[in-house]
């Protein structure tokens, strides 16, 4: 059975809207908690809001993995087999990478793990590289 380029271009045109739809929507929730982190006020930071933000990088993380599972599920056209285990790959260590940062957010105590916060950061950035390099290859290959 032919596998449709089609449906899987629409995926990955999907994917692409999605992280970004999801990182914009985080991201100032991060910004927050970054400059909090660096100027050592996160236990200054009330209760509430740092249980937003951490209840924020959840729900984000969530999103991520719900793209993962999409990603993992979706139908791939042989020619693009190879390119798209690498975008799978990079995206679960994104997600990953994810959920660590969730979890160097302590909200009961008021306190940052501050170096898997940075950790978290740095990986992630890596990953989201990595992946933008797969998608690119991906939709030159789509587009080719």
């Amino acid at each position: 059975m032919k596998v449709s380029i089609q449906a899987y271009a629409n995926t990955i045109s999907r994917l692409t809207e999605k992280l970004e739809e999801i990182g914009s929507s985080v991201d100032p929730f991060f910004q927050e908690l970054k400059k909090a982190g660096q100027l050592g006020t996160v236990d200054e930071m009330d209760q509430s809001r740092l249980k937003e933000i951490k209840k924020q990088f959840q729900v984000a993380t969530d999103q991520y993995r719900a793209l993962e599972k999409m990603v993992w599920n979706v139908k791939v056209p042989a020619k693009l087999i190879g390119k798209h285990q690498l975008l799978k790959r990079y995206l679960r260590e994104y997600a990953n990478q994810c959920q660590k940062m969730v979890d160097a957010v302590d909200d009961q105590t008021k306190k940052l793990d501050e170096v898997a916060f940075q950790e978290s950061e740095h990986a992630q950035e890596a990953a989201m590289g990595q992946m933008t390099k797969a998608l690119t290859k991906i939709m030159s290959s789509l587009m080719g």
